[in-house]
């Protein structure tokens, strides 16, 4: 019998932490902080009122491919230009170095 009363008492004091720990809020400093959220694109936190000028160009601005030619383009904001290219992979290649295809927009 005493062991019977161990055991409920364990179960109630283990289900007890559990229900307190799942209620429980995430920790201050983790306010803001979202580990699981997608990256931001270049620019989105930027110039988010003003509308962004439009793509100019009929190809994808790092590889110079049509933009439909790896299946489906991706377009984004980067300082007020919207920019546009024919793969995920070709953000990566824009955002390692913006200025040098940004160029290509210039007098367009």
């Amino acid at each position: 019998m005493k062991s019977l009363l161990t055991l409920t008492l364990a179960l109630a004091l283990l289900s007890s932490l559990l229900a307190a720990s799942a209620t429980d809020k995430p920790a201050e400093k983790d306010k803001g902080h979202d580990h699981g959220a997608p990256a931001a694109k270049p620019s989105e936190d930027k110039k988010a009122d003003a509308p962004a000028k439009p793509y100019p160009l009929k190809t994808c601005i790092v590889s110079d491919n049509d933009l439909d030619s790896m299946g489906e383009q991706d377009s984004f904001v980067y300082e007020g230009q919207t920019i546009k290219v024919c793969c995920k992979a070709c953000i990566a290649k824009f955002e390692k170095n913006p200025a040098k295809y940004l160029k290509k927009l210039e007098g367009k």
